[in-house]
């Protein structure tokens, strides 16, 4: 799915604040879904918006997006991870930025000045017996592993991931 597409056609959706979850969610619902990558490929700026240039939106459809207030319940969080992507605000201090490999356990400044959206895809264990979730972010794949991170697990929310949860809905 093109995440170029979404930061094109929504204005950024304050992408330089961090970006608003709930409004690119409701763009996807909006629009009749999303163009594959391969059509609307990741450029890493604004743009113009390109979505009628390539039809139909058909890569994804969504429906109306849901929120959900976790206040640092892990538990309902890897519930809805385990049925789709969960997108959830971080903060995205240096640390985080820099980020290259391994579990980020977090730095003392890693809080809850929520400046960033990324999308957990799941969840795991590694063999030193770490609980992780597995985060995809958006800064392409030269970022941490291939573009993903492990973030710790079982802490009440790692860089304030556990704070409000976004995830699609099937219905219109």
């Amino acid at each position: 799915m093109s995440e170029q597409q979404v930061l094109d056609c929504t204005g950024g959706a304050n992408s330089c604040n961090g970006g608003d979850i709930n409004a690119a969610l409701s763009y996807v619902a909006s629009s009749g879904g999303l163009q594959p990558e391969e059509s609307y490929a990741y450029t890493g700026q604004q743009g113009a918006c390109r979505s009628s240039s390539v039809s139909p939106n058909s890569a994804a459809s969504i429906g109306a997006p849901r929120m959900v207030e976790l206040h640092g319940d892990e538990g309902t969080l890897q519930e809805l991870a385990a049925r789709q992507p969960v997108a959830v605000p971080v903060e995205a201090d240096r640390d985080f930025q820099h980020y290259m490999r391994g579990v980020y356990t977090g730095s003392s400044s890693c809080g809850q000045n929520l400046n960033h959206g990324v999308t957990v895809v799941g969840y795991g264990t590694d063999s030193g017996g770490q609980a992780y979730w597995m985060v995809k972010n958006q800064w392409g794949t030269g970022w941490g592993e291939g573009g993903y991170m492990r973030l710790t697990r079982g802490n009440g929310g790692n860089c304030g991931m556990a704070t409000y949860a976004y995830y699609p809905t099937m219905d219109g």
